[in-house]
């Protein structure tokens, strides 16, 4: 006996209930918690899509906040399903410090943004859901493709060689506990029970609240993303050398005792990204050598080094200076160059030379972190698994909308 695979029977299912259903939701429009749209069985509710709506309409004005709210719960839907099915949560502490992070950006505590959207008519579970699905997003495709997927020393390279992370400078996403001296408690062991007893970004969220006298601890502590080089040297010193969700030891500074909690880091790029400086190789050879003898199958400037070993010291040039010092013709050579590529030229005094582009280099003082930049290519990696994973989800999605 033939048996039926789950997906078929679902589909079998649908196409019995949709006849039913699609009536149902017709003439429930006008009850909040009727269906609005089904996702492959999950029902998204009047309410929870007039609630969406108005949350979208005050994020974002401009906006068609009908739609973005309509394909923003329906993709929140197929998350779930998948989180679910991995077995993935989110943490109360987890979500309060990814809410407190979400109204972080409108210099706000998440009691703050809660209370300033009830006005509006936004229930405060909207705000939550909202911010849940995402985290649950995150930590599903971290799941599902974080051990596959790998970023290689190459890849690295070449990513360096063309600008990332060029004139680049850590930023900082800190949150901070301020404590004065001179009060009933010393401030030096309040800062070190502090450190003992907290290990999550609410948890220091819910100190600040309660001890700091700094005016962010309203917002629980929450600062804005800083350059390392905004902050004092012997504070950044200390903050430079923590992993998010990490705390410094107490610091102390005149009158004050200071912790620090970092709860994400980046870097930014700067002008200095568009000033590259090209490391490059030439040597001048006689005539009648065969240079493609020399050029095939030469991808690296080590590789070439050996074909000038009989020359003079002087006939062999490898430098790496600003592209805007580079003679006009070489420099027209170079452009056209990856680098791992040669080329054949010939001087104005007539003399062939093989030029190879060893690299293009940030101009910079602050040379490219390879650890950031590892950090940049598997996130892009990981948005693009996300990006494709959601397509495919959607794709198979069986979806009952009036």
């Amino acid at each position: 006996m033939k048996t039926f695979s789950a997906r078929l029977w679902h589909k079998m299912m649908l196409l019995i209930i949709v006849p039913f259903l699609g009536a149902q939701m017709v003439t429930a429009q006008d009850n909040p918690f009727a269906p609005a749209i089904i996702v492959n069985g999950r029902v998204i509710t009047n309410y929870e899509l007039t609630q969406r709506i108005i949350f979208f309409s005050l994020l974002q004005p401009n906006a068609d906040a009908t739609t973005e709210a309509r394909n923003s719960l329906i993709d929140d839907r197929l998350r779930q399903s998948v989180a679910e099915a991995l077995g993935v949560e989110v943490s109360p502490d987890d979500l309060a410090a990814g809410m407190d992070a979400f109204a972080g950006r409108a210099n706000l505590t998440a009691d703050q943004f809660i209370k300033a959207l009830a006005p509006r008519g936004v229930a405060p579970e909207t705000f939550r859901d909202f911010v849940k699905a995402g985290l649950l997003w995150r930590e599903t495709i971290r799941a599902k493709f974080l051990p596959s997927t790998s970023v290689s020393e190459k890849q690295i390279d070449r990513a360096i060689a063309d600008g990332m992370a060029s004139g680049g400078e850590l930023k900082l996403l800190l949150s901070e506990i301020v404590l004065k001296k001179g009060g009933t408690s010393d401030p030096v062991q309040l800062a070190e029970r502090i450190k003992g007893d907290v290990t999550t970004a609410a948890g220091f969220s819910a100190a600040a609240r309660l001890n700091s006298t700094s005016p962010s601890a309203a917002r629980g502590g929450i600062l804005d993303w800083l350059l390392l080089s905004d902050l004092p040297p012997e504070i950044a010193a200390k903050v430079a050398q923590l992993e998010p969700d990490q705390m410094t030891d107490p610091i102390q500074t005149g009158d004050t005792v200071v912790l620090f909690f970092l709860r994400d880091r980046s870097s930014v790029q700067g002008e200095a990204a568009r000033a590259l400086a090209v490391d490059y190789l030439r040597f001048g050879v006689a005539a009648g050598t065969d240079t493609a003898k020399i050029t095939s199958d030469v991808d690296r400037c080590e590789d070439l080094l050996p074909f000038g070993r009989n020359l003079p010291e002087e006939a062999i040039l490898r430098e790496t200076i600003p592209e805007s010092a580079v003679p006009a013709g070489l420099a027209a050579t170079l452009r056209g160059l990856d680098a791992g590529e040669t080329a054949v030229i010939t001087t104005a005094a007539g003399q062939t030379e093989v030029v190879m582009l060893c690299s293009r280099l940030p101009l910079s003082d602050i040379p490219a972190s390879r650890d950031d930049v590892r950090s940049q290519l598997l996130n892009q990696k990981m948005a693009l698994h996300a990006q494709s994973y959601l397509e495919e989800l959607r794709a198979e999605a069986f979806i009952i909308a009036p």
